[in-house]
């Protein structure tokens, strides 16, 4: 997860003119231009110092994504792409799921009765509401 602090530490000359919070960011494509343009002759620079906090609420919302995707602790589950048959509905791996926290990204496993229960994050302690 990237702090947007950090990134206005890096947008600091002479860091900023050639793009490194933009990388940092995961904008790699506007990085390259503001390192060969010198961010975009210093105006594209000075705008980035607005555009800051968004560029990193816009990463970490792809992270929390990538990481929604993949599952706890990035991986996929058991039965992804086996050839196996599927498990059957109340064995041990349909007990529970797998919810993420919408503040931290934190994963939290709930019991798959639980939609519509509310459950404290355990690392920020937001509440959450089990989706169906």
């Amino acid at each position: 997860m990237n702090a947007t602090g950090i990134a206005y530490i890096l947008w600091l000359p002479p860091l900023g003119l050639l793009g490194v919070h933009r990388f940092y960011c995961g904008r790699v494509g506007t990085g390259l231009l503001w390192l060969f343009t010198g961010g975009l002759v210093g105006l594209g620079w000075l705008i980035d110092m607005f555009l800051i906090p968004s560029m990193v609420r816009e990463e970490n919302a792809r992270v929390i994504s990538r990481l929604r995707e993949q599952g706890p602790l990035g991986l996929m589950p058991a039965n992804h792409g086996s050839a196996g048959p599927p498990p059957q509905p109340g064995s041990l791996q349909y007990d529970h799921r797998v919810i993420y926290c919408v503040r931290c990204g934190a994963a939290m496993q709930v019991p798959l009765e639980a939609v519509g229960r509310q459950y404290g994050c355990p690392h920020c302690r937001a509440v959450l509401v089990v989706p169906a």
